[in-house]
């Protein structure tokens, strides 16, 4: 009874952060009517939700939680069209894989903006606040260093270290991307994916064999 009762728990916290992902994405706040339209959404009684997130800001994590893991998801079913290409197309291949694979997109910067925004205004909620920064990097490092073992390179850096440059590289150019106007669905024909991507991956791997790769 209890493993069913933690099971119920985690599925109700799963779809309102799914929900929630949705409704903040278009640039909303917390508040009462949107964790009522949520709670409509996810099929749960509303006077639940304070049983289930306690705070605010603990509903924005589990949010960013869900961001992470559904990038994770995408990277991995796009890791299987990188066999069998040569180290230049394989490169090329693997920095547009990354993007389509979405780890940052505008509703994400719009719901981690809401959640800095708090922490700033509350100097309790800036552990948390990095504590949840914390875990979202991991999740998402740990697929990008999947995607690098799928490269058939030596590592050159940490892996770990390889992952967070090119996380905070990416995060840094799309931002840039949808401020200067541009669609953020075209960002897989980016400089940034087409030339610094698959030059960041070429310097921190190493071909096998001696084999040589040139990148422009």
């Amino acid at each position: 009874m209890v493993r069913k009762t933690e099971w119920q728990r985690a599925d109700a916290r799963s779809r309102l952060a799914a929900a929630g992902r949705i409704a903040l994405a278009a640039g909303g706040a917390v508040t009462p009517q949107l964790i009522a339209d949520v709670c409509e959404q996810a099929g749960i009684h509303p006077e639940s939700f304070r049983a289930l997130f306690a705070t605010d800001d603990e509903f924005l994590d589990a949010v960013q939680e869900r961001l992470a893991e559904e990038c994770a998801e995408r990277l991995r079913a796009g890791l299987g069209g990188l066999a069998g290409l040569d180290d230049e197309e394989l490169l090329g291949r693997a920095a547009v894989a990354l993007a389509q694979a979405r780890p940052i997109d505008r509703g994400a910067v719009i719901i981690r903006a809401e959640r800095r925004l708090r922490a700033l205004r509350s100097a309790n909620a800036a552990e948390s606040l990095l504590a949840a920064e914390r875990r979202h990097l991991e999740t998402l490092s740990a697929v990008v260093i999947e995607l690098i073992d799928e490269l058939d390179r030596d590592p050159s850096w940490p892996p770990a270290l390889a992952a967070r440059l090119i996380l905070e590289s990416y995060e840094s150019s799309f931002e840039g991307w949808v401020f200067a106007g541009h669609d953020e669905s075209d960002f897989d024909t980016s400089s940034y994916v087409t030339r610094t991507l698959p030059t960041l991956l070429a310097r921190m791997t190493s071909p096998r064999g001696g084999r040589a790769v040139a990148v422009a």
